[in-house]
């Protein structure tokens, strides 16, 4: 069987022919598996101007339309294809690294001897894309990117918070019982950051949220982010959770992506940090 994969990248310094991968194709007879980086996406968005983004959007809504899919693997953009068309071979491949846009380049195709599957999927995926986060086929979340946030979003805000730090009653004597916090800061106020994770056993996610309800009622004024992403759909009580926790307007709700808003604000509020160390 003819397999092959190929690599999306965006050119970042044309002169040293440096690129920054931002997705896969992995072709397979009659299967394609397909997936994009929003983690390098971001990344791209700030080192290129609005047009431009545009066009690199485009052109990967472009490959993941090129063919009709039956059923996707997951609900993001990892699709497996129909073979009702021929056009995704290793010659259109080779077309496409050929004819491109200068803004996304597509390597030629890579010839490998092993049956396509899920599993070689992202095992390519995490070597030559995005280390952060790879989708299974079950549609679980295989790596998440709290691992991310923490090992390398937490250390570059020490400016303006604490980092997984606790507080209890003796800081607060509302505060029935001690609490671990990701992030703490105060301006005029307290200001928390909380990561929940809501691929956890539903009791798990029930404790973690009752610790900001906790943090909510003993500090009614603090400013407070709930940081999480969106569970398997599959899982219809924790899903359910995520969406009622979105809604609950006394925890400003973000997705984990979307954390640079944390910084935003600290910076446009001068949020420091609220223990003294």
């Amino acid at each position: 069987m003819n397999t092959f994969y190929t690599i999306l990248s965006v050119p970042i310094r044309p002169e040293i022919d440096e690129k920054l991968s931002v997705g896969l194709l992995l072709v397979s007879g009659n299967d394609l598996y397909y997936h994009v980086s929003e983690n390098k996406l971001n990344i791209v968005k700030k080192l290129v101007n609005i047009n431009s983004y545009k066009i690199i959007q485009d052109s990967l809504k472009h490959i993941s339309k090129s063919r009709k899919h039956e059923a996707p693997v997951d609900s993001k953009k990892q699709l497996k294809f129909s073979s009702k068309s021929e056009k995704f071979n290793s010659s259109y491949i080779d077309y496409l690294s050929r004819y491109n846009n200068n803004l996304l380049s597509v390597s030629s195709p890579k010839p490998i001897d092993v049956k396509a599957s899920q599993d070689l999927f992202n095992k390519l995926y995490l070597k030559f894309v995005d280390e952060a986060g790879v989708v299974s086929g079950t549609a679980q979340k295989a790596i998440h990117h709290f691992e991310i946030f923490k090992k390398k979003y937490l250390p570059t805000v020490k400016e303006y918070f604490n980092i997984e730090k606790e507080i209890s009653s003796s800081d607060y004597p509302d505060l029935l019982m001690p609490v671990k916090i990701d992030l703490m800061g105060k301006n005029k106020i307290e200001v928390f950051a909380q990561t929940v994770d809501m691929d956890k056993n539903l009791r798990s996610v029930q404790l973690d949220i009752s610790d900001l309800l906790l943090v909510q009622k003993a500090i009614p004024k603090a400013k407070q982010f709930l940081i999480s992403q969106e569970p398997d759909k599959k899982n219809i009580e924790n899903h359910t959770v995520w969406n009622n926790i979105r809604k609950y307007k006394e925890l400003e709700y973000l997705d984990v992506s979307e954390v640079e808003k944390i910084n935003e604000y600290a910076i446009e509020h001068g949020v420091v940090p609220l223990l003294q160390e």
